[in-house]
């Protein structure tokens, strides 16, 4: 008993779903950097040597993929 949806009502989901997942790009980018490293170990190490190596490798993704999905610079 239910009424299909229009061809315009799908197109209009879609649109809205593309653009959902497209502003999401930035995230999936940093997700897979961010796996490449050793954080953990990153972090201990900077910790015992007093440095920021974590911190300025997590800067330079998010400098890489800003949340404007500008892409990498």
């Amino acid at each position: 008993g239910q009424t299909p949806p229009t061809e315009k009502e799908i197109d209009t989901e879609l649109a809205r779903l593309q653009a959902e997942y497209d502003a999401q790009e930035y995230a999936r980018n940093r997700k897979a950097e961010y796996d490449a490293l050793n954080q953990f170990e990153m972090q201990y190490d900077d910790k015992k040597n007093s440095t920021t190596t974590w911190d300025d490798a997590i800067d330079a993704i998010k400098a890489k993929w800003p949340k404007d999905n500008s892409g990498p610079v």
